[in-house]
């Protein structure tokens, strides 16, 4: 959520999908882009901007969050109709929301997935439990690669999308990138054979449709991560 987020020494890493956003905001400044204008396609912008589609991909999360830009149905993303003015500002206050500690984030996510996987158990649909399944077999076969992260946050981007809640969904996008980025970085989160076994076990009562065990386990998976930034960057008591 963050244009640089502080992390366990104080220094500041800018996320990767905020870079997209500030290119945005360079090209609707030099006019470009106008208000009322279609964005190209991912694949089109990350070639061009020179980022990978999944860094665009955050990116158009976050402008759609904040009302910057709209999705149509089979038009694609388009930038709302305001004036350039208002646009620039709206972009400016995305990219300088540094009062977000990385305790605060954490935190976030934990209610947000908590919830987010109780409705999954609920909710889910057969189409749901297959991308369910995909996810957590590919985060199984990379666990021991660095694509680890990657994967991890692929599988947890699934049970929101089987939670059919649209706004859970689209804070975890937001929230949840910003997170991996410091646990890639500074290495917050190692590789841990139960965090594997706690995948398969809210993949298991998913299936089962028990919300109560699954978030019981999802609020097992995440304390771990919790007790650490509350200690030690400066969460509350």
């Amino acid at each position: 959520m963050a244009d640089s987020i502080t992390g366990l020494k104080g220094k500041t890493v800018e996320s990767p999908s905020d870079k997209v956003i500030s290119k945005v905001k360079e090209m609707i400044n030099s006019g470009i882009l106008k208000p009322g204008d279609r964005l190209p396609a991912e694949r089109k912008m990350a070639m061009d901007l020179g980022f990978g589609r999944t860094q665009v991909r955050e990116a158009l999360h976050k402008l759609e969050f904040y009302g910057i830009i709209k999705t149509l149905p089979q038009s694609g993303s388009v930038i709302n109709g305001l004036d350039i003015n208002t646009l620039d500002g709206l972009i400016s206050d995305v990219l300088n929301l540094q009062s977000y500690d990385f305790y605060s984030l954490v935190e976030t996510r934990l209610v947000l997935e908590v919830n987010a996987i109780r409705f999954c158990a609920e909710r889910y649909t057969e189409k749901d439990l297959e991308m369910l399944e995909k996810t957590h077999e590919d985060y199984v076969k990379n666990y021991d690669t660095p694509d680890r992260v990657r994967f991890d946050f692929a599988f947890h981007r699934a049970i929101a999308e089987g939670s059919h809640n649209p706004v859970f969904k689209a804070m975890l996008l937001i929230v949840i990138p910003d997170i991996m980025t410091i646990y890639q970085r500074d290495r917050i989160c190692a590789p841990d054979i139960v965090l594997k076994n706690e995948h398969t076990q809210m993949l298991v009562a998913i299936k089962n449709r028990n919300g109560d065990l699954a978030a019981k386990i999802m609020a097992q998976h995440l304390q771990g991560v919790v007790d650490f930034a509350k200690g030690k960057l400066g969460g509350v008591n």
